[in-house]
């Protein structure tokens, strides 16, 4: 029974030398039965069985002994070095305790060796000994690599490494003293760089956007300081508006910080096992009130068994509710609001489901799922449809922007801080799931999601 070893990418079987002379053992002694049946039924002259016979030994046995320099450490025969064999334990053994991938390059700019982290980054998917620029797109880590491995300079030297677009790593290359291979560890630097980026952003957006309802306000205490000192009558109405400027504000705070902690997390994906059918209903029924208010009827339809999904509550929770409060504000009184769900075979299905409800609408998928290639991964979906003005066509590829609001086309008097989508966005995103928005000018608008359902 044989090992896996994923520090070498390879299958390490206990017996070594005597499992492959086995195996060539039984290889030629079938052949050679074969032989000498066929010398024994007169079928073949039994001259030229055993002439066959002995050249078959000595090909088999120089096949033997030349490949024997070709297979991996873990078939390493007893007669190699026991020192060079323990060496090259020892160091599969350090790399294994890394908690960063690593792994080492030999004089040959070859990869000998490499923990399991290393395997999934630079996907050597089993390769024996590959060279390192086979695998490593890098120009700057193979360069950094040569000059170590040559002894030029510092003996440890840091590169960074752009491995995506959204995607960097902090290679750091050294030389120990007295070592004959070269070791490189891996430092994923994406998510501090996320969190700068999205204070950044942050600090960015919040500036821009929260100067209009700033200067409005500084305006009216101004106003109700200076002229309208002695106005009492007017003071309410100023304070009104006030008051809605600072409620703005204290939206578009808490939407920006909801974005921040979505991107700062957005590359650690959902562990949680959820019941779809249960948050839909949960964030439904949460807004059915606000429904009342406004004279909308909001109709749920879809199957009432669960539906297991991967996610987090919170997250999807507010992906429905960001989608509903939106279909609800743009429905006129009288009208309706419906939600309709359920469960796909495939992702491809489900992406129609959510997406393709009305025959001459205009659509758009404003998310592609990232599902897996090639898999017919079950889904779920959700798509909720309203009886609003619609959306013009030319809007609908800037849907999701920051602060992007269509509301010219969809009635101009809305308000809103433009980051909802956003914020479904990158939800949906993080859980590897698609967006689509789907529209009939005059007749209502359709937003759709859907996502992998868990496995069973």
């Amino acid at each position: 029974m044989s090992k896996s070893d994923p520090a070498l990418g390879q299958h390490r079987p206990r017996g070594g030398i005597s499992r492959r002379a086995r195996d060539f053992f039984i290889l030629g002694f079938c052949f050679c039965g074969v032989l000498f049946l066929l010398a024994a039924t007169g079928e073949l002259d039994f001259v030229v069985a055993f002439a066959a016979m002995a050249v078959l030994a000595s090909v088999a046995f120089a096949y033997f002994v030349g490949s024997a320099a070709f297979l991996p450490v873990g078939s390493i025969s007893r007669a190699a070095p026991a020192p060079d064999i323990a060496r090259r334990l020892d160091s599969v053994q350090l790399l294994r305790a890394l908690p960063l991938p690593a792994f080492e390059v030999d004089g040959d700019r070859r990869i000998v060796a490499f923990n399991e982290s290393a395997d999934l980054i630079l996907r050597l998917d089993g390769r024996i000994n590959p060279r390192a620029s086979t695998v490593i797109r890098s120009p700057t880590l193979l360069s950094a690599i040569d000059r170590i491995g040559r002894g030029d300079g510092d003996e440890s030297v840091s590169v960074e490494v752009e491995s995506g677009p959204d995607e960097t790593w902090r290679a750091h290359v050294s030389r120990p003293t007295g070592a004959a291979q070269t070791l490189v560890v891996l430092e994923d630097l994406t998510p501090v760089q996320r969190a700068a980026r999205a204070r950044s952003d942050f600090l960015a957006n919040a500036s821009h956007e929260l100067r209009t309802p700033l200067t409005a306000l500084s305006g009216f205490i101004e106003t109700m300081r200076g002229p309208a000192k002695d106005d009492t009558a007017s003071w309410p109405r100023f304070l009104d508006i006030m008051a809605g400027e600072s409620e703005r504000m204290s939206r578009l705070i808490a939407d920006l910080l909801s974005l921040s902690r979505i991107e700062f997390s957005e590359h650690i994906s959902p562990s949680e096992r959820e019941d779809f059918t249960r948050i839909v209903h949960d964030a439904t029924e949460a807004l059915q009130p606000i429904a009342a208010e406004r004279s909308v009827t909001l109709e749920l339809v879809g199957q009432d068994g669960a539906l297991p999904v991967i996610a987090h509550r919170d997250e999807i929770v507010q992906v429905v509710e960001n989608l509903l409060t939106n279909a609800l504000k743009y429905t006129a009184p009288g009208g309706k609001v419906t939600v309709f769900y359920g469960n796909t075979s495939t992702m491809v299905e489900a992406r129609t489901k959510a997406g393709h409800g009305w025959r001459e609408g205009e659509r758009m998928t404003l998310l592609p799922a990232a599902g897996r290639p090639g898999k017919p991964d079950a889904s779920v979906w959700l798509r909720i449809e309203d009886q609003g003005p619609g959306i013009e066509r030319e809007h609908l590829p800037r849907l999701g922007e920051r602060f992007y609001r269509a509301d010219q086309s969809r009635g101009g008097k809305i308000t809103g801080t433009g980051l909802g989508l956003a914020i479904v966005k990158h939800i949906m995103a993080h859980h590897r799931g698609g967006l689509a928005v789907e529209t009939r000018l005059g007749k209502g608008s359709a937003f759709g999601i859907w996502l992998p359902a868990a496995r069973n």
